[in-house]
């Protein structure tokens, strides 16, 4: 298990496979931080983190004042703080994750020894179009822009952005405890369907496939992206972040899995 903030690994319940697995993200207890620098990575090693961070370097794997995307080495973010893990692509084609029916898997919690600053907004886990031009699915905490902060100990899943991310589903956020989700994602029906448990439980239906636009293919991040306080026309770089930072999330029990079949694993 890791020391850092953001980590992976399996998670303590049991996980009882019977869909096959189109990306695997779990990380046994023996990996290394050095391991998510390789090229043969299930994780992209370029992506998403500070310019001159690495994956192994002891700022990637959480939030600090040097996590400033540059997207092609130029124009940084510099209004977000990014840190965050994707498919590699070179061993999981977007197109693996984001057609047909999926299901993604994962568990979180906050970090106790680094938490987040809950005046602000976090996204967590989205599938982002291939085209950048909108995120398909959301799961976001703290202060959502334009909110009246009332989700800041929640966790809120919610649809395609250029709809306006709508929610979808709400749950609270607890140090200590795992929130577990599956999230059955038809690429070609264009609906979401949320199951969740906390702890060990088994997972549990919360609600029916609902409405979503997923179209424009895309790749999954996981991780933390702070955005800004009082953005103005570019929330990418106009608003207000602190100096000081230091924040995590735990992660666990990250996997897709193919449910073109209707299977789910839910325990």
């Amino acid at each position: 298990m890791f020391t850092r903030s953001l980590r992976f690994f399996f998670p303590y319940f049991n996980l009882s496979i019977r869909a096959a697995i189109v990306f695997d993200g779990r990380v046994p207890a023996t990996a290394a931080l050095a391991d998510f620098d390789s090229a043969n990575s299930n994780f992209d090693p370029d992506f998403t983190k500070g310019q001159t961070n690495s994956c192994s370097s002891q700022t990637a794997l959480h939030l600090c004042d040097a996590s400033i995307f540059a997207p092609g080495g130029s124009t940084p973010q510099t209004a977000v703080r990014r840190a965050e893990l994707s498919p590699n692509p070179s061993l999981t084609p977007s197109n693996t994750t984001s057609t047909g029916i999926k299901t993604l898997h994962l568990s979180l919690q906050p970090s106790a020894q680094r938490p987040l600053n809950l005046s602000h907004e976090y996204l967590l886990v989205f599938n982002e179009r291939a085209d950048f031009s909108a995120n398909q699915i959301s799961l976001k905490t703290g202060t959502l822009l334009g909110s009246d902060g009332s989700t800041k100990g929640d966790l809120v899943v919610l649809g395609n952005s250029k709809d306006g991310g709508e929610e979808l589903f709400r749950t609270g956020f607890e140090e200590g405890v795992f929130v577990n989700f599956a999230l059955v994602m038809d690429f070609d029906g264009n609906t979401v369907q949320v199951f969740s448990s906390t702890g060990a439980d088994p997972l549990t239906q919360q609600t029916e496939p609902l409405a979503n636009d997923l179209s424009g293919n895309g790749a999954l991040h996981f991780g933390i992206n702070k955005n800004p306080t009082d953005p103005r026309d570019d929330v990418l770089r106009t608003g207000f972040q602190e100096s000081g930072i230091l924040e995590g999330v735990v992660y666990g029990g990250i996997f897709v899995e193919d449910s073109v079949d209707g299977t789910i694993t839910l325990s």
